[in-house]
């Protein structure tokens, strides 16, 4: 049942995985790193062409920090995205580069004559910056495109990749992996009372919530309309069932919040089956499907496994 609000609540502190916001900022910040660091080995080359003083941002101990790219490499260098290793090896590329072109630019300086050799591997610094620049500008704009732009999870086409990897992987190690299609309840009346951007806004906090309360090596992604699917790996359907029905019960005392005025309450209905050697993931999915359809139909906010199902249980509600 959707409860309305017109008192909005304070937010609660979510750690989930990188936004699509997030993964777009990143993007926007390498593309402008090749044109800053251009328009920065112009000025290198003018003022060692031309005897011409360097300047600050070329002969500066810290010049690597004064361009704008260095200087966000350095804020948010605590960040997950930052940590890893390509970044590390691009920073190290980065500081490099700079280290390189300042001991050169003052030679040219004081020198009539800079080595062809020391040039030369100046230039192969810039360009090893540069190609590891377009590698993750590559990497991210392949990332952006798996991401289902309204929620920041991974899409449905993205999905059936992974979920296919995941399949044999369970069914050649024989380690269990479950399956679990979420479907919000009376999504609907969100739309229809409060509006489609209302709607929106509910899809995307859910999508933030489930990534938050899942673990880290869990997927979530976008099923679509108001479904979302969990892949569960090392965890049979009797073990997944306890983990979402902790999802389900937290997320139905969670206020979500519509605007600085209105805030919605809202449930799930899930459905879980497991990986099983014999059947195809399409029918994998087809029980899935059914267990969430028998939670829907039993009351909604509840915890529906195919293997229950199979053998006429009743669904797991709120109160089971």
């Amino acid at each position: 049942m959707v409860q309305e609000s017109g008192k909005a609540a304070a937010p609660a502190a979510i750690a989930a995985g990188p936004s699509r916001e997030e993964v777009m900022a990143v993007l926007a910040e390498l593309e402008d790193a090749v044109a800053d660091h251009i328009a920065w080995a112009q000025r290198w080359h003018r003022s060692a062409v031309c005897k011409l003083a360097p300047p600050r941002d070329v002969v500066s101990e810290n010049a690597h920090y004064l361009c704008r790219f260095g200087a966000w490499l350095d804020l948010h260098q605590e960040d997950p995205i930052i940590g890893q290793n390509a970044f590390r090896t691009l920073d190290e590329l980065h500081r490099t580069m700079h280290d390189n072109a300042r001991w050169l630019a003052q030679r040219a300086w004081q020198d009539d004559r800079v080595p062809a050799e020391e040039y030369d591997a100046l230039i192969d610094k810039i360009n090893a910056f540069n190609s590891q620049v377009r590698r993750l500008e590559k990497a991210f704009r392949a990332a952006l495109s798996d991401l289902d732009p309204l929620t920041g999870v991974r899409n449905r086409q993205t999905m059936m990749a992974e979920l296919e990897r995941e399949h044999e992987r369970a069914v050649r190690t024989r380690q269990p992996c479950a399956l679990v299609i979420a479907d919000i309840d009376h999504f609907k009346q969100v739309n229809d009372r409060l509006g489609h951007r209302a709607g929106d806004r509910v899809l995307a906090e859910i999508a933030i919530f489930f990534q938050s309360h899942l673990r880290p090596y869990d997927s979530v992604f976008r099923y679509g309309g108001e479904e979302f699917l969990f892949c569960l790996p090392g965890t049979d359907s009797f073990q997944a069932r306890p983990v979402i029905d902790r999802l389900r019960q937290n997320l139905s005392e969670t206020t979500i919040n519509l605007d600085d005025t209105r805030n919605v309450r809202l449930s799930c209905s899930f459905g879980v089956a497991a990986i099983e050697r014999e059947t195809s993931l399409a029918t994998i999915l087809e029980h899935a499907d059914k267990a969430l359809y028998a939670a829907k139909a039993g009351g909604r906010n509840r915890v529906m496994l195919w293997e229950d199902l199979a053998v006429g249980q009743a669904p797991r509600s709120a109160s089971s």
